[in-house]
Order: C-alpha cells, then structure tokens, then sequence
C-alpha cells in the first residue's frame, strides 16, 4: 500500500511540475514575445511519466 501512496506523489509531482512549465511557456509568449518550446517539451515528458507511473499503478494493484 505505501509505493500506491508514493506513486500517487510522484504523480501529483508531475502534474504540478508540468503545470508549471506550461505557466512558463504562457508568461513568455505574453510578456516577453517568444515562443519557447523548450517548456513544452518538458511538460510532455512530465505527462508521458504521469502515464508511465499510472501504468505501474495498475500492474501493482
């Protein structure tokens, strides 16, 4: 039962962490005028690891 509650924090993790990298992506188009996929990039990989450790939820329960 503790790595599905682990797994759950990584998860939320992520989520935040690719929150976060969309909000830096926004606040550059807006304010700065550039477009740097760079923070898209790495939200993507955020939610594909969401979907990785989701999967490894599944095959522990």
């Amino acid at each position: 039962m503790d790595i599905i509650l682990l797994a759950y924090l990584v998860i939320f993790a992520l989520f935040g962490t690719a929150a976060s990298y969309f909000v830096r992506y926004i606040y550059a188009y807006w304010v700065h005028n550039t477009m740097q996929i760079k923070y898209i990039y790495k939200a993507g990989i955020c939610i594909i690891s969401v979907v990785i450790v989701s999967g490894l939820i599944a095959l522990f329960t």
